[in-house]
C-alpha cells in the first residue's frame, strides 16, 4: 500500500518552542517535510487559552511555511447530549472559525471548509447531538457569512468507538451526512515515520457514509506540549477532497 502526506495537530500553538525550535520546524526537521496541514481547536470566540487556534501568534508562521489549518471543534464532553446543545455549540464553533479568518478571506478562498467534530470516546457521539450539530453547521454558516462560506462537518473519533460510528451511520440514514472522518489508531507513540496505508487497521468496523480522509497513526511527537502525526488517505484526491477545503491562513493577522 501506499502513504499518503504527512498531516500535523497540537494542542498548543504552532510557535510553541522546544529545544529552540518551534513545533513547525521540529515537524519539518523530524519529517523530512512540511506538513500539507496542522490541526488546531475552534471552540468560541470567548473561550481562553492556548488550547484554542491562536491566529495572531499562528496565522503566518502557518503562511509562511504554506501548511493549512485543519479546524477541529472541541466540546469533547458534549458530544453524547441532546440535539438542542448540538445547536448551540455549532452556532458557537461556526462563529469562532468565521471570526477568526473573516468572511470575505474564507469566501476568497473558495467558501468551502471542513471542521471536524472532536470525538474522543469518553464520551461517545449520539446521534442526536450529531443531528443538531450538522444541520446547525450549515444554517449558521450561512447566517454568519451572509451566503458565501459553507461548513462541512467532520468527524474525529477513534477507530474502535463503535457507538460513535454507528451514530453516524445513523444520522446518514437520515440525510444527515458526514463528509469526512478522521481515525484515531495509534500504532506508534512518540514521533514515528508513516507506515503504509492499511485499510483493515484504519478503517472502523461500521460502514461509513463518508471518506476516511486522514488516519492519526502516532501520539505525542515530543510529548504533551509537542504534536500527534497524521497522514492522508493515499487514495483520495487530497487537494480537491481535503486540503481546498482547509483554510491556508491570511498573511496578516486578522479577527479578534
Amino acid at each position: 500500500m501506499a502513504k499518503g502526506k504527512l498531516g500535523v495537530d497540537s494542542s498548543v500553538p504552532v510557535n510553541t518552542e522546544i529545544e529552540g525550535k518551534s513545533l513547525v520546524q521540529l515537524a519539518t526537521t523530524v519529517f523530512n517535510a512540511t506538513p500539507v496541514f496542522w490541526g488546531r481547536y475552534f471552540t468560541s470566540v470567548a473561550t481562553a487559552g492556548d488550547v484554542e487556534y491562536r491566529h495572531l501568534k499562528e496565522n503566518q508562521i502557518l503562511r509562511q511555511n504554506n501548511i493549512r489549518v485543519l479546524p477541529i471543534a472541541r466540546q469533547t464532553k458534549h458530544v453524547n447530549s441532546s440535539q438542542a446543545q448540538g445547536i448551540a455549540d455549532a452556532q458557537a464553533n461556526v462563529k469562532d472559525l468565521i471570526t477568526t479568518f473573516g468572511q470575505d478571506y474564507l469566501a476568497a478562498q473558495g467558501g468551502t471548509f471542513f471542521l471536524f467534530l472532536d470525538v474522543e470516546g469518553t464520551p461517545s457521539l449520539s446521534a442526536a447531538y450529531f443531528k443538531g450539530w450538522v444541520q446547525t453547521l450549515e444554517s449558521a454558516s450561512f447566517d454568519l457569512s451572509d451566503g458565501p462560506v459553507q461548513i462541512l462537518p467532520g468527524v474525529y473519533g477513534n477507530h474502535d468507538d463503535e457507538p460513535t460510528w454507528e451514530a453516524v451511520a445513523t444520522c446518514a440514514d437520515q440525510d444527515i451526512v458526514c463528509q469526512g472522518a478522521w481515525v484515531a489508531r495509534w500504532v506508534h507513540h512518540a514521533c514515528h515515520d508513516m507506515d503504509d496505508w492499511d485499510d483493515q487497521m484504519v478503517l472502523p468496523k461500521t460502514e461509513l457514509p463518508c471518506k476516511v480522509l486522514v488516519w492519526q497513526y502516532s501520539d505525542e511527537c515530543y510529548g504533551g506540549n509537542g504534536f500527534d502525526c497524521n497522514q492522508t488517505n493515499p487514495s483520495i484526491d487530497v487537494d480537491q477532497e481535503l486540503l481546498s477545503q482547509l483554510v491556508l491562513p491570511p498573511d496578516i493577522a486578522g479577527g479578534v
